[in-house]
C-alpha cells in the first residue's frame, strides 16, 4: 500500500537520523544560511538550514507508478533534523473528499513509521495536534517523541500531492522549527504523470 511503503523510506531515514543524534555534538560554528528548496513540477517550497539530501521512489497505484521525494537536512549547529516528503497523488484518489484522503493518508502513514521504528528498536510517538489552513490547504499538526527527542510534524494536503514536514531535535515554538514550518508554501504546479508499472 503506498502510505505504508512511503512511512517505511521516512521511518528508516529517521531510525539513522536517531542514530546519528546519538554521536552528534553539537559544534560552535556560525549557524548556516538557510536556503531555498523549490523543486520544479513538485508543487511547493520551503527554506532548509543545510542544502538537503534527495531520496526519490516510485510507488505503485492502481496499476501505475506515482513519485515519492524525500529530502532531508541535518544541522549540526543545533542538533535538528528536518525532513520534507513529497507524494503524488492519482486521479483516483484526488478525486476523494479532502479530508477522507488527508486522514486516510496521515493514519497509515503514521502507524506505519511507528511500526516501522518498533522493528528497528526505537521508539516513535505521534500525538496529534492542531488542524491547519495553508492558504485553503488542509493540514494538520503533531508533536512526536522520538527515542527522547521531541519533534513536531506537518502535514498538508494539495489534491493531487500531499506534503509532510517533520522536525526532529526541538519542541513546538522552537525558533528553527518555527522557521521551518514558516517558510513552506505550496505553488501551481502540474498533475503528477503516472507511469505504467511495467515501465519501471
Amino acid at each position: 500500500m503506498i502510505k505504508s511503503r512511503i512511512a517505511t523510506m521516512a521511518a528508516a531515514l529517521l531510525f539513522g537520523c536517531l542514530l546519528v543524534f546519538q554521536t552528534m555534538t553539537v559544534t560552535a560554528q556560525t549557524p548556516p544560511e538557510w536556503s531555498l528548496v523549490a523543486p520544479a513540477g513538485e508543487g511547493f517550497s520551503v527554506r532548509m538550514p543545510v542544502k538537503p539530501d534527495e531520496q526519490t521512489d516510485r510507488v505503485p497505484l492502481e496499476g501505475f507508478t506515482y513519485q515519492t521525494r524525500l529530502y532531508t537536512s541535518a544541522d549540526p549547529s543545533d542538533r535538528m533534523f528536518y525532513m520534507v516528503v513529497m507524494q503524488e497523488f492519482s486521479s483516483i484518489v484526488s478525486a476523494l473528499e479532502a479530508t477522507k484522503r488527508f486522514d486516510n493518508f496521515m493514519t497509515g502513514f503514521n502507524e506505519g513509521m511507528v511500526k516501522t521504528m518498533g522493528t528497528n528498536g526505537a521508539t516513535l510517538e505521534f500525538k496529534q495536534g492542531r488542524d491547519l489552513d495553508l492558504k485553503g490547504h488542509l493540514g494538520r499538526q503533531y508533536t512526536l517523541t522520538l527515542g527522547s527527542k521531541p519533534g513536531v510534524l506537518r502535514a498538508f494536503d494539495s489534491k493531487n500531492r500531499i506534503y509532510v514536514l517533520i522536525a526532529i531535535g526541538g519542541a513546538d515554538g522552537n525558533t528553527n522549527i518555527n522557521r521551518f514550518f514558516d517558510s513552506f508554501e505550496i505553488t501551481p504546479a502540474p498533475a503528477p504523470v503516472p507511469k505504467p508499472i511495467a515501465s519501471d
